[in-house]
């Protein structure tokens, strides 16, 4: 009998959750919301919230509508701000949730196929995974996305035919997520399953029903906007269907091996684990044929692979978009490990600890760094400065949506992009925080109170330096700065 045998699964699983849970909530809202992203979301959540000045299908953000994605993560994000305040942990929960859920997934897809043992192993990988962890603590769409279809594929690959139904709202869930996004793991899943030859789950998976139920229940958003606002069909189907594949105007480019190099780094620790596999089969499969090696190639392993390729093919690029084949990797090393000896899974423990501390220790020192990532810095610190020096309102030099997150409403953005998606939005406010250069000057002289005004430190606009010439004073916020403008007239 092994050391592990001894130990009985409850006590494995309840110092497993225990671990993973402190992995998860640990420093989850020290840090400020990174822009622009957590930003934005975070912005809009609160935007739904204000029912008596929006529409709450209509997804607002500063006041000007914006349907780049469909509204789930935008309510769920609100619902939990309304019900724990609005705090940095409180914008980062439904990020939580969608870490609760791929886990749980994971460890049903190992389950199934390998028991309790590569269950056990494949949450272990899953949780310590970089990119996992990482974005289990970003507030976005992609994790979330991770959790519906990780949980959807879990249960639709069961026996039983009423889960089929169960794991099919959950890949609807996945739409009403980030839409046309989720449709890329089903892909990916119903081509690995075709190549690996595994019939059985190919017809559990039915992808062709399974499409029809997503597109069924996540099309009635979509019909109703377009219906509402005649200009979002260009929208959809030009901007971000078509778009994201041939040329997106957001940019998000890069070369078409992107995505294999971000998860190169990101699927860290795990991964190599493939490798380890290839080398203790190398002398059994010198001797099968080609086909003979592709029915045995694991399905999960293909699938991650597919996630990569079919993002390479789009022309958008973002780190974010490997994420949906970590679950899939981690749920095949889980089965990879638990066939493994036991001296080759003491090793294992060994890395599981190692990763966990090093993540600790990342979270422990995300707040150090903060306000000292460019563009993409949280601008939480600099607003608490602004605060303490009195401010009544605050202008940017570019958008960043967490201003209203952390400052409330008296802010501008200066910007010369038209910004508006759809006209006549419920709600819709253009001029409430957004300024041209030109209009400025005009506009702050009309302002009473304390006006300060933001910027990324050593980047000057061509109107900058007429905005800032006669300041009061001058405050460093890392790599933010912090303008005097105006002082509170008499009284």
């Amino acid at each position: 009998m092994t050391s592990s045998e001894i130990i009985r699964p409850s006590t494995r699983w309840s110092f497993l959750i225990l671990i993973v849970a402190t992995l998860a909530v640990y420093a989850l809202g020290n840090h400020g919301l990174i822009e622009p992203d957590e930003g934005r979301y975070a912005n809009m959540a609160l935007e739904w919230t204000e029912f008596g000045e929006h529409n709450w299908l209509d997804p607002v953000l500063s006041d000007v509508g914006h349907f780049d994605k469909p509204p789930l993560i935008y309510w769920v994000t609100g619902i939990s701000l309304l019900t724990f305040g609005e705090t940095d942990l409180a914008a980062r929960l439904p990020a939580l949730l969608g870490g609760i859920l791929t886990l749980v997934g994971v460890g049903l897809i190992a389950f199934r196929k390998g028991g309790e043992k590569a269950a056990f192993w494949a949450v272990a990988a899953c949780a310590t995974t970089i990119q996992f962890w990482a974005m289990s603590r970003f507030l976005s769409p992609d994790i979330l996305l991770c959790g519906f279809y990780t949980l959807g594929t879990a249960l639709v690959l069961q026996k039983k035919g009423w889960l089929w139904f169960v794991g099919a709202l959950f890949w609807a869930l996945a739409w009403w997520t980030k839409a046309t996004a989720a449709l890329v793991p089903l892909g990916a899943i119903t081509g690995a399953l075709l190549i690996c030859g595994e019939k059985d789950l190919l017809s559990r998976l039915r992808p062709l029903r399974l499409l029809l139920v997503i597109l069924l229940l996540g099309s009635p958003w979509y019909i109703i906007m377009m219906n509402r606002h005649e200009e979002l069909f260009s929208f959809f189907f030009v901007r971000e269907v078509a778009g994201r594949i041939t040329g997106h105007e957001d940019g998000r480019t890069g070369f078409f091996g992107f995505h294999f190099a971000v998860a190169s780094v990101v699927w860290l620790p795990w991964w190599p684990f493939w490798i380890i596999r290839c080398r203790q089969l190398k002398d059994t499969w010198k001797n099968l044929s080609w086909n003979e090696r592709r029915l045995k190639l694991p399905w999960e392993i293909v699938a991650a692979t597919l996630v990569l390729v079919i993002f390479s093919c789009v022309s958008s690029k973002l780190i974010t978009y490997s994420l949906p084949g970590v679950p899939l990797i981690a749920a095949w090393t889980g089965l990879m490990i638990s066939e493994q000896s036991e001296a080759f899974r003491k090793k294992c423990v060994i890395l599981f600890f190692a990763a966990g501390i090093t993540l600790l220790i990342a979270g422990t020192l995300m707040p150090r760094f903060e306000d000292q990532v460019g563009r993409s810095s949280s601008i939480r610190k600099a607003v608490a400065i602004a605060k303490e020096q009195g401010a009544d309102f605050l202008i940017s030099d570019r958008f960043r949506p967490s201003l209203e997150f952390y400052f409330g409403e008296n802010v501008w953005y200066i910007t010369e992009t038209d910004l508006t998606q759809a006209k006549d939005v419920a709600g819709q406010f253009i001029a409430a925080h957004f300024v041209l250069p030109d209009d400025l000057p005009g506009r702050v002289e009309q302002l009473d109170g304390d006006i300060w005004f933001l910027d990324l430190a050593n980047r000057t606009y061509d109107w900058e330096p007429g905005l800032t010439a006669s300041s009061i004073k001058k405050i460093e916020a890392g790599d933010l700065t912090l303008w005097h403008l105006k002082a509170p007239g008499p009284n």
